[in-house]
């Protein structure tokens, strides 16, 4: 245990990788559910810290890196990077830690993920937190994403990291001083090896992106799936990866969801808005 509440883990996944978890053991004989964290396609552990940090004090909280992001190693074959092979690694890292029921919280990429654990492995899933993310996603709104992932950059500092982060994006995160796009750039950056800062994930994550010609994905049938849980939707109000109709036609097609708007913010919320957390506390507090 170090001084930030958790236990750094590595788990092996089913081909070889070794993969990095953050381990926020929570307090012994806990009646609460695990809470399984689940990012962003270009995220890493960081992203929870705050809330696993809060949540442990009445639960365990489990926190992976995907392969390819953070600590997590890299996976030499690049058509290994989709959702349903990180699912099949938080299978993995759930046995090896035997946690047999988990709440999942899933960010963006993470949601998809957690609506696949729903069809995968349902017994797994106790509840849902869905956080910026629907059963459709549209290659058009995922193109400020997909272009900033093609040209890693090499950086001389970390205030260019936070002017580069922000240069992407400014419409999405409602930061205005420097000094906090220094740090939000920290979470999503790292120091290379010849002393330039760059992106904190393999490159090659991007290339099954762009060798999918695929328009619109429906992920209706991973969506359905969810329907025998609890499912807490939240939304950034400026988001266009989940928009007010497809919000909308979720709430109307789920008979147990619940959902919040987070005034301001685009995509995805960081989970530490006042709306997000009396949101979750209220959620998480039947499990």
């Amino acid at each position: 245990m170090n001084e930030k509440n958790y236990v750094a883990r590595r788990v092996a996944s089913q081909d070889g990788l070794s993969l990095y978890v953050r381990d926020y053991p929570g307090p012994k004989n806990s009646e609460h559910a695990p809470l399984l964290c689940l990012g962003g396609l270009i995220r890493n552990s960081k992203d929870f810290a705050g809330v696993a940090k809060y949540h442990s004090r009445k639960r365990r909280v489990i926190v992976p890196e995907p392969r390819g992001r953070g600590f997590s190693d890299y996976d030499p074959n690049w058509e290994n990077y989709r959702p349903d092979t990180y699912v099949g690694d938080v299978r993995h890292i759930l046995c090896a830690l035997g946690i047999h029921e988990v709440v999942v919280i899933g960010t963006s990429m993470g949601g998809i993920m957690g609506m696949g654990m729903a069809a995968a492995i349902p017994t797994t899933l106790k509840a849902l937190v869905l956080n910026d993310v629907g059963f459709t996603t549209r290659r058009q709104d995922l193109s400020v994403i997909i272009n900033y992932m093609q040209s890693p950059p090499k950086l001389k500092t970390w205030e260019e990291a936070g002017q580069h982060l922000k240069a992407a994006f400014a419409s999405e995160v409602p930061l205005v001083d420097p000094a906090d796009w220094t740090r939000a750039a920290k979470n999503s950056y790292i120091e290379k090896s010849d002393g330039s800062i760059g992106f904190d994930w393999d490159d090659n994550i991007v290339k099954p992106i762009l060798a999918d010609k695929t328009e619109v994905h429906d992920l209706w049938h991973l969506f359905k799936a969810t329907g025998r849980i609890p499912v807490l939707t939240i939304r950034g109000e400026v988001s266009q990866i989940l928009d007010t109709a497809q919000l909308s036609k979720m709430t109307s097609m789920h008979p147990n969801m619940k959902s919040v708007v987070i005034p301001a913010v685009g995509h995805a919320p960081s989970l530490a808005e006042k709306e997000s957390v009396e949101a979750l506390n209220e959620f998480l507090k039947q499990y």
